[in-house]
């Protein structure tokens, strides 16, 4: 059972875990401004972010029971990775208490991008298989989706632009691995691509998101990992004589 910690409350340090993505990264914020950050390109270790973690927190000269929340970014991502730092922000809400909560990957993308007031920003992360999974936000003061997350192939994704009316200055796609995107036939030149660095990933958005009064603080959320498709499985044969 997810019990419902407190509120967060006002300047607290929060900790945000972005594992799901081409950059793996941990920041913590404090009331709208970043404290610390650390980010390395993905690999095949959940050592990574623990020593990550351990770092931002050295460096802000804190223990982990001196948080006050913590927030991970759930997908749609890496499959491993997403699951990964879903269990370890888990894992500190349960030995911790402390308020935590979900956001998907998508979101973070979009308001990384930080698109000017009236353009649209597509946020999208490759599927696989030639898909990419899209959802459009607006872009602005307040963050607001414009459409849900669609599997798209690569070449119809400005065809999303076109069905919201979007103008051509105002498109933004925001993602990873976007220069295959750009080297299609006939991808339109007027859409700006938009790729978070190390100098400020997606755990660091996070983190700043976190200072948000409307952010919904819900433990939940960290069980509930995000997938561009469902997860290939095998359902294994009945055996004979069974029904």
């Amino acid at each position: 059972m997810v019990l419902q910690p407190p509120p967060i409350a006002p300047g607290s340090l929060v900790l945000a875990l972005d594992t799901g993505s081409p950059w793996v990264s941990v920041a913590l914020a404090r009331g709208g401004e970043l404290v610390a950050v650390r980010a390395a390109a993905m690999e095949r270790s959940s050592n990574q972010v623990l020593e990550m973690m351990r770092a931002v927190l050295a460096e802000a000269g804190v223990q982990p029971a001196g948080l006050g929340g913590i927030v991970a970014l759930r997908g749609p991502g890496s499959f491993t990775g997403v699951r990964i730092g879903l269990a370890t922000a888990f894992g500190f809400y349960q030995a911790l208490g402390l308020p935590a909560t979900g956001l998907s990957t998508v979101e973070a993308l979009a308001a990384a991008a930080e698109a000017p007031s009236g353009a649209v920003t597509l946020a999208a992360v490759d599927a696989l298989r030639g898909d990419w999974s899209v959802q459009a936000f607006a872009a602005g003061t307040i963050l607001s989706s414009l459409s849900e997350p669609e599997l798209l192939p690569a070449a119809q994704i400005p065809e999303l632009f076109d069905r919201l009316g979007t103008p051509p200055d105002g498109r933004v796609v925001a993602g990873f691995d976007l220069d295959r995107l750009a080297a299609l036939p006939g991808w339109p030149a007027e859409i700006r691509l938009f790729t978070p660095g190390p100098d400020r990933p997606l755990a660091a958005v996070a983190a700043l998101r976190a200072a948000d009064p409307s952010l919904v603080w819900d433990p939940g959320l960290l069980v509930a990992p995000l997938y561009s498709r469902p997860p290939a499985v095998t359902l294994p044969r009945p055996r004979v004589g069974q029904t």
